[in-house]
């Protein structure tokens, strides 16, 4: 399933693996980014599963914090700013949350070291459509969504209950 991986530079003496894998949900090529030498390639291959069979309950998560972050985000720009964005779909309150899949787009798979091997945790790395600055992360532990917001590099393992900026506990 994870092809095409490599060694890559990260930093002077630091290195990390980069491989490929289809989005089912998407049908597009991701990267997968294994920046722990503690992560095997079996529980890469384990997570880059979990996300090619999703469950609609999560992917229903998914949109619905989507467009609450996107909702937020153009409330809190100029109107000038918003009349620039260029959403795939028109997105405002009555905006089925299914829409939003063709607001963004994974661009990465990120699999850190588990803190328990039983469970699958990862994150996406999306580009979207409101925050081209930044763009969106996807958290995921156990096919429930545990963090949704600007791309911040946080864990799947982590506790996000009280990140006010998480839209997972916006639901």
């Amino acid at each position: 399933m994870i092809t095409n991986i490599q060694r890559k530079p990260l930093a002077k003496d630091s290195f990390y693996r980069e491989g490929k894998v289809r989005c089912e949900l998407w049908d597009t090529e991701i990267a997968v980014e294994l920046f722990d030498e503690a992560v095997t390639l079996e529980y890469a291959e384990r997570c880059a599963a979990a996300m090619n069979a999703m469950p609609e309950a999560l992917i229903d998560a998914i949109c619905r914090a989507a467009k609450a972050f996107c909702l937020d985000f153009c409330e809190n720009i100029s109107e000038e700013s918003r009349a620039e964005l260029k959403l795939s779909v028109p997105v405002n309150a009555d905006t089925p949350p299914r829409e939003l899949l063709k607001c963004f787009q994974p661009t990465g798979l990120v699999v850190d070291a588990p803190e328990d091997p039983a469970k699958i945790g990862y994150q996406l790395g999306c580009v979207c459509d409101w925050e081209e600055e930044h763009g969106m992360e996807i958290d995921i532990l156990d096919d429930k969504l545990v963090f949704l917001s600007e791309f911040t590099g946080e864990s799947p393992w982590g506790d996000h209950t009280d990140d006010l900026g998480n839209y997972a506990n916006k639901l």
